[in-house]
């Protein structure tokens, strides 16, 4: 089934901006455009819309923003491609609203540059308190919630990651079993020998597994085949977690820790993005496929 770049701005403007106020509401930093073009495909009926078309849904979304309010903060712009950096059509929004015509020309501007414009733009969005009401006067009933997702890993570990979720699924204690007694490869050095599972940290988190030579650590979060895509990026943040409290435990002496995220498919690529600004190395093997 075809579809029209009016129904991307029609139909996009609402889902763009209920994944925005949940973004908001839950601490996220961004969406995707992907995060939009999947739920405008289920809208649409559609098999595929193009990425780079999104940004019409974006442009819809601020243009009746500022009818309703000239001076709202720019929330387009927290629509990014993968790495968390919006596309060239913020860049206009942002060269109008603060006379820097330059900026026009995002893409001559540098990374660094458009993070110190998107950190500025961002403490506005979240000072903003009529986001919802907004929202209520441009969509009414029709109004975007995306569903819930649900995680779905079975690692013994309650969403906060201690011990009380679900049991441990087999395929999960394959993996974490595996990795501990194969830390060449997982790319770690000969100075490392088989690791230790379920290590109890400070916090009270359980890290699936810890190798350490003396006084440099690795802390490793495995996620199986069954993970879906919010597995793995819980997974991330786990191993943001557990590499912070790990070097706090062994403060004030300064010791390496480094972090690791070991699952058995790719990850996508915004996650893969998102683990080199977080600096989360990944790992993909087979053991349970």
């Amino acid at each position: 089934m075809a579809y029209t770049l009016a129904q991307v701005r029609e139909y996009g403007a609402p889902i763009a901006m209920g994944l925005l106020l949940k973004a908001l509401e839950g601490g996220e930093p961004f969406v995707t455009y992907k995060d939009i073009k999947v739920e405008l495909e289920k809208k649409l009926n559609v098999k595929k819309i193009f990425p780079t078309q999104i940004g019409h849904a974006a442009g819809s979304l601020m243009d009746q923003i500022l009818l309703i309010d000239e001076n709202a903060p720019l929330i387009n712009i927290l629509i990014t491609r993968d790495n968390g950096v919006p596309g060239e059509g913020a860049g206009w929004y942002l060269a109008e609203r603060y006379n820097r015509p330059n900026l026009k020309e995002w893409d001559n501007i540098s990374y660094s540059m458009k993070l110190e414009l998107v950190e500025k733009e961002r403490e506005k969005i979240r000072k903003y308190s009529f986001w919802e009401d907004i929202e209520e006067k441009l969509f009414g009933d029709s109004k975007f919630r995306p569903k819930k997702k649900e995680i779905i890993e079975r690692d013994g570990k309650s969403p906060d990651g201690r011990r009380g979720g679900l049991p441990e699924s087999e395929d999960h204690k394959n993996l974490k079993n595996w990795v501990a007694n194969n830390p060449q490869k997982i790319r770690l050095g000969k100075k490392f020998i088989n690791g230790v599972v379920e290590v109890p940290l400070l916090s009270g988190d359980i890290v699936d597994v810890v190798f350490s030579n003396g006084n440099d650590f690795v802390v490793v979060e495995v996620k199986s085949h069954i993970s879906n895509d919010l597995d793995l990026r819980r997974g991330l943040y786990q191993c943001v977690k557990y590499r912070s409290v790990k070097e706090a435990e062994e403060a004030p002496v300064k010791s390496r820790v480094r972090a690791i995220l070991v699952t058995e498919r790719k990850l996508p690529k915004d996650l893969y993005e998102r683990s080199k600004i977080l600096n989360i190395k990944s790992r993909t093997v087979a053991v349970n496929i």
